[in-house]
Protein backbone atom coordinates (compact mmCIF):
# COMPACT_ATOMS: atom_id res chain seq x y z
CA UNK A 1 0.00 0.00 0.00
CA UNK A 2 1.32 3.72 -1.39
CA UNK A 3 2.69 5.21 1.92
CA UNK A 4 -0.22 8.42 2.46
CA UNK A 5 0.10 10.61 5.70
CA UNK A 6 -3.92 10.09 5.30
CA UNK A 7 -3.35 6.50 5.64
CA UNK A 8 -1.63 6.88 8.46
CA UNK A 9 -4.10 9.25 10.34
CA UNK A 10 -6.98 6.62 9.03
CA UNK A 11 -5.74 3.75 11.02
CA UNK A 12 -5.15 5.95 13.74
CA UNK A 13 -8.81 6.43 13.97
CA UNK A 14 -9.37 3.20 13.32
CA UNK A 15 -7.33 1.94 16.11
CA UNK A 16 -9.29 4.38 18.25
CA UNK A 17 -12.97 3.80 17.56
CA UNK A 18 -11.60 -0.19 18.16
CA UNK A 19 -10.37 1.05 21.49
CA UNK A 20 -14.23 2.48 22.28
CA UNK A 21 -16.04 -0.19 21.00
CA UNK A 22 -13.62 -2.47 23.11
CA UNK A 23 -14.22 -0.38 26.37
CA UNK A 24 -18.07 -0.07 25.47
CA UNK A 25 -18.19 -4.27 25.39
CA UNK A 26 -16.15 -4.86 28.51
CA UNK A 27 -18.72 -2.77 30.39
CA UNK A 28 -22.33 -3.20 28.23
CA UNK A 29 -21.52 -6.63 26.23
CA UNK A 30 -24.94 -8.04 27.84
CA UNK A 31 -27.01 -5.08 26.52
CA UNK A 32 -25.69 -5.24 23.15
CA UNK A 33 -27.61 -7.59 20.15
CA UNK A 34 -25.65 -6.80 18.02
CA UNK A 35 -23.64 -10.06 16.98
CA UNK A 36 -22.43 -11.76 13.93
CA UNK A 37 -26.08 -12.86 11.63
CA UNK A 38 -27.28 -9.63 12.59
CA UNK A 39 -27.69 -7.57 9.73
CA UNK A 40 -30.14 -5.51 9.46
CA UNK A 41 -28.49 -2.23 9.56
CA UNK A 42 -26.00 -3.30 6.19
CA UNK A 43 -27.04 -1.16 4.05
CA UNK A 44 -24.27 0.75 3.72
CA UNK A 45 -24.50 2.24 -0.36
CA UNK A 46 -21.27 4.60 -0.05
CA UNK A 47 -18.14 5.58 1.78
CA UNK A 48 -15.28 8.71 1.62
CA UNK A 49 -12.71 8.03 -0.89
CA UNK A 50 -9.98 6.96 1.92
CA UNK A 51 -12.15 4.51 3.22
CA UNK A 52 -12.14 2.63 0.31
CA UNK A 53 -9.37 3.11 -1.05
CA UNK A 54 -8.13 1.35 2.24
CA UNK A 55 -10.97 -1.99 1.27
CA UNK A 56 -9.27 -1.83 -2.34
CA UNK A 57 -5.94 -1.91 -1.30
CA UNK A 58 -6.98 -4.66 1.68
CA UNK A 59 -8.43 -6.64 -1.47
CA UNK A 60 -5.74 -6.13 -3.80
CA UNK A 61 -3.21 -7.50 -1.98
CA UNK A 62 -4.78 -10.36 -0.78
CA UNK A 63 -5.55 -9.59 2.89
CA UNK A 64 -9.41 -9.56 2.77
CA UNK A 65 -11.16 -11.92 0.65
CA UNK A 66 -14.41 -10.44 0.04
CA UNK A 67 -17.33 -12.55 -1.60
CA UNK A 68 -19.39 -9.82 -3.70
CA UNK A 69 -23.25 -10.46 -2.96
CA UNK A 70 -25.59 -10.67 -6.12
CA UNK A 71 -27.33 -7.89 -7.67
CA UNK A 72 -30.19 -9.85 -6.15
CA UNK A 73 -30.69 -7.96 -2.86
CA UNK A 74 -31.07 -4.34 -3.17
CA UNK A 75 -30.86 -2.11 -0.02
CA UNK A 76 -28.37 -4.45 1.61
CA UNK A 77 -24.04 -3.68 1.09
CA UNK A 78 -22.97 -5.85 -1.41
CA UNK A 79 -20.13 -7.17 1.10
CA UNK A 80 -22.28 -8.47 2.56
CA UNK A 81 -22.37 -12.88 2.57
CA UNK A 82 -25.20 -14.16 4.48
CA UNK A 83 -25.45 -12.32 7.27
CA UNK A 84 -21.87 -11.39 7.71
CA UNK A 85 -19.49 -8.83 6.21
CA UNK A 86 -16.86 -10.10 4.18
CA UNK A 87 -14.57 -7.02 4.66
CA UNK A 88 -14.96 -7.29 8.25
CA UNK A 89 -11.38 -6.26 8.96
CA UNK A 90 -11.38 -3.13 6.80
CA UNK A 91 -14.96 -2.36 7.08
CA UNK A 92 -16.19 1.44 7.18
CA UNK A 93 -16.33 4.15 10.63
CA UNK A 94 -20.02 3.57 10.66
CA UNK A 95 -20.26 0.23 10.29
CA UNK A 96 -18.13 -0.36 13.08
CA UNK A 97 -19.80 2.09 14.92
CA UNK A 98 -23.40 1.43 13.98
CA UNK A 99 -25.80 0.23 17.08
CA UNK A 100 -23.43 1.45 20.17
CA UNK A 101 -24.47 4.67 21.70
CA UNK A 102 -23.94 7.90 20.01
CA UNK A 103 -24.49 11.37 20.39
CA UNK A 104 -26.13 13.10 17.30
CA UNK A 105 -28.59 15.96 17.07
CA UNK A 106 -28.58 16.65 20.69
CA UNK A 107 -29.37 13.41 21.52
CA UNK A 108 -28.24 9.82 22.42
CA UNK A 109 -28.88 7.31 19.41
CA UNK A 110 -28.68 3.63 19.43
CA UNK A 111 -30.10 0.40 17.74
CA UNK A 112 -33.53 -0.31 19.18
CA UNK A 113 -32.30 -4.10 19.53
CA UNK A 114 -29.38 -2.58 22.06
CA UNK A 115 -29.99 -1.27 25.85
CA UNK A 116 -33.14 -2.82 26.64
CA UNK A 117 -34.99 -2.25 29.91
CA UNK A 118 -31.28 0.39 30.52
CA UNK A 119 -32.54 3.50 31.69
CA UNK A 120 -29.31 5.30 31.17
CA UNK A 121 -25.92 4.88 29.76
CA UNK A 122 -22.52 6.40 31.34
CA UNK A 123 -21.48 9.20 29.27
CA UNK A 124 -17.83 8.14 28.86
CA UNK A 125 -19.71 4.61 26.90
CA UNK A 126 -21.13 7.28 24.03
CA UNK A 127 -19.70 8.70 21.29
CA UNK A 128 -19.88 11.78 19.38
CA UNK A 129 -21.05 11.13 15.86
CA UNK A 130 -20.35 14.62 15.12
CA UNK A 131 -16.66 14.58 16.18
CA UNK A 132 -15.96 11.22 14.22
CA UNK A 133 -17.59 12.27 11.03
CA UNK A 134 -15.38 15.53 11.43
CA UNK A 135 -12.32 13.54 12.09
CA UNK A 136 -12.98 11.24 9.07
CA UNK A 137 -13.56 14.18 6.51
CA UNK A 138 -10.35 15.65 7.65
CA UNK A 139 -8.34 12.68 7.00
CA UNK A 140 -11.05 12.05 3.29
CA UNK A 141 -9.35 15.97 2.85
CA UNK A 142 -5.31 14.79 2.82
CA UNK A 143 -6.52 11.39 1.30
CA UNK A 144 -7.95 13.25 -1.56
CA UNK A 145 -4.82 15.57 -1.56
CA UNK A 146 -2.80 12.95 -1.53
CA UNK A 147 -4.49 10.27 -4.22
CA UNK A 148 -3.75 10.97 -7.97
CA UNK A 149 -6.08 8.05 -8.76
CA UNK A 150 -9.39 9.61 -10.59
CA UNK A 151 -11.19 6.40 -9.30
CA UNK A 152 -10.86 7.39 -5.62
CA UNK A 153 -11.17 11.50 -6.72
CA UNK A 154 -15.01 11.98 -5.60
CA UNK A 155 -16.46 12.97 -3.30
CA UNK A 156 -17.82 9.25 -2.16
CA UNK A 157 -17.46 6.06 -4.23
CA UNK A 158 -20.74 3.50 -4.31
CA UNK A 159 -19.78 0.29 -2.78
CA UNK A 160 -21.26 -1.40 -6.11
CA UNK A 161 -18.71 0.49 -7.98
CA UNK A 162 -16.12 -0.23 -5.60
CA UNK A 163 -16.66 -3.89 -6.11
CA UNK A 164 -16.60 -3.80 -9.47
CA UNK A 165 -13.08 -1.68 -9.89
CA UNK A 166 -11.86 -4.65 -7.53
CA UNK A 167 -13.12 -7.05 -9.91
CA UNK A 168 -12.09 -5.75 -13.29
CA UNK A 169 -8.39 -4.65 -11.88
Amino acid sequence: MPHFKSLGLYSKLIEKVNQYEEKLLEKYSSDIACRMGCDSCCILESVFPVEAYVIYESIRSGEVKPEIMSKNHPGKCVFLKQGSCSIYNVRPVICRTHGYPVFIDGKVDFCPENFNGRNSIDSEYILSLDNLNSALASINLIFYGENSDDFFKRERIPLKELAEFVINK
